[in-house]
């Protein structure tokens, strides 16, 4: 260019900015027309490292916030009103309520077995079928007890006709007693006339002449020891008569015994036959039943068992939750098988020591390291009668988790 003016070329910049009459224009005006500097160029091709201005590196001053720090004070405060509502209610609502989730439905299961052995020959219930008190559960092939008690029978008829005989002869031994009892007498008779005629023979001979012979006298005297001995014979006939009776009163007392034994053993075979038919111990609802047509069983073994209808709750309450709590008071159940059903019961009585202390292995506290563990105490909760539990007494099962809420104030 041949121009009065010297333009400096500037990198990055086109002719049509810079006439050629325009006058020489710094680096440092760049910025204020809108222009950016290029980077500067190493000589090896590399571009240099660009520096910042002063202006630039100062931080800008901050805004005024004071409209945005009322938020967070306007938010906070109905979040800590809603959480101090909460806590105050909860502390309201447990002084008047303790409640736990560890609590089990409990009935009387009443286990049903037979009492003698056989062969099942027919069963009587289903499984979850409602019986009675000695309704028949199962029968039990009774041809062999009705042979037993066929035996007995017989043996009962032996031992009746022995009586009889028995009476026969007792009433023959006294007959016979009376009998040797009228002989003592006679001979007692015969001795006393034999003997004031053996003293009377005494005395005529002591007189002076012999006023009686020798024969008459010695007759006399052989007729009176004749006469003691026959008494002597019929005293010892009167003893036998009376052992004799006391034998055949005997002999009575053993039949009659042995009759009375028949009747016993009659009566056994009579409540064997009946053993052959299972009943129910109770009222409830039949379940766990193992016996089938055909079985073989042995007394006491386990056939099935009736579940009472009578429920209760046991609720393990924690030890510091027993400072409130007496019997009496209302308790609000909720059972996990039935949902949205409540029920009503009471406090009814507390378990004489801790779950721990009936546990199979209760813990001794006495060796090795002390560790505090807070114990349960078992308490016994029983339903209220009413619309609501009785509709539902076919789901209230033994074995079900449920929630107690004791109301204490």
């Amino acid at each position: 260019m041949s121009t009065g003016t010297a333009v400096k070329e500037i990198p990055g910049a086109t002719p049509e900015l810079f006439p050629m009459s325009s006058r020489v224009i710094s680096l440092n005006e760049l910025p204020k027309r809108g222009f950016s500097p290029a980077p500067e160029v190493e000589h090896n091709g590399a571009a240099a490292p660009q520096t910042t201005t002063p202006a630039e590196s100062e931080p800008k001053p901050p805004q005024s916030t004071g409209h945005r720090s009322r938020k967070p004070l306007l938010i906070g405060l109905p979040i800590l009103l809603v959480v101090a509502t909460t806590v105050g209610f909860w502390l309201h609502y447990a002084a008047q309520f303790v409640e736990t989730d560890n609590a089990f439905i409990e009935a009387d299961v009443h286990p049903v077995s037979s009492r003698v052995a056989g062969n099942i020959q027919s069963v009587l219930v289903e499984d979850n079928q409602k019986v009675k008190a000695g309704e028949p559960v199962a029968q039990l092939d009774p041809r062999d007890y009705e042979m037993k008690l066929q035996s007995a029978r017989t043996a009962l008829e032996q031992a009746a006709a022995q009586i009889p005989q028995a009476e026969a002869a007792l009433a023959q031994a006294q007959a016979t007693s009376a009998q040797t009892e009228a002989q003592v007498n006679a001979s007692a008779a015969q001795l006393e006339k034999f003997r004031l005629d053996f003293e009377r023979a005494q005395k005529l001979r002591n007189l002076s002449g012999k006023a009686i012979s020798d024969q008459d006298f010695d007759a006399t005297k052989a007729a009176y020891v004749a006469a003691q001995a026959s008494h002597a014979s019929t005293q010892a006939a009167r003893q036998a008569g009376e052992a004799g009776v006391k034998t055949a009163e005997a002999n009575l007392a053993v039949a009659k015994a042995g009759q009375h034994h028949a009747q016993a053993a009659v009566s056994d075979a009579e409540l064997q036959l009946s053993y052959t038919i299972v009943r129910a111990p109770a009222a409830g609802t039949v379940g766990k039943r193992t016996l089938q047509v055909g079985q073989q069983i042995q007394p006491g073994q386990a056939l099935l068992a009736v579940v009472s209808p009578d429920h209760w709750l046991v609720a393990n309450f924690k030890e510091n939750q027993l400072a409130t709590m007496k019997a009496g008071q209302p308790v609000e159940i909720k059972i996990d098988a039935i949902k949205g059903q409540r029920f009503e019961g009471r406090v009814e009585s507390f378990a004489p020591g801790t779950g721990a202390k009936f546990s199979l292995l209760p813990p001794d506290n006495a060796t090795g390291n002390f560790t505090k563990i807070v114990q349960r105490v078992p308490v016994k909760i029983i339903f209220d009668h009413n619309a609501n539990t009785e509709a539902n007494q076919d789901r209230i099962a033994p074995g079900l988790s449920a929630i107690a809420t004791v109301k204490v104030k």
